[in-house]
């Protein structure tokens, strides 16, 4: 077992390190804002696909972060808020993007 533990070390991606699935660098094409560097995968319509893309800095439109993973706007970056609809009927009806 111990043998077969480090033949394998090696092969097992460092948690830094840009994956398939996770650690996405912007441009890269995702499912989910987890899977991006930048905590948000972005899509410019309903038919488009969705890609990583950096966080809105100031004075860029935004949204509040939501659960459902794709945004049509960032949410901001660290440090900054976005002054947006943040009620259930403003996620509903999408009037924040």
């Amino acid at each position: 077992l111990l043998l077969a533990l480090l033949l394998l070390a090696p092969a097992l991606p460092a948690p830094h390190e840009r994956g398939l699935i996770f650690n996405l660098d912007v441009g890269e094409l995702c499912l989910q804002s987890a899977q991006c560097k930048s905590g948000c995968c972005h899509r410019s319509s309903g038919l488009s696909l969705a890609r990583c893309a950096p966080k809105a800095a100031e004075t860029q439109e935004c949204s509040p972060k939501s659960l459902y993973g794709v945004y049509y706007k960032c949410p901001c970056e660290s440090g900054l808020s976005c002054d947006a609809d943040k009620t259930i009927v403003g996620s509903i009806t999408n009037s924040d993007f």
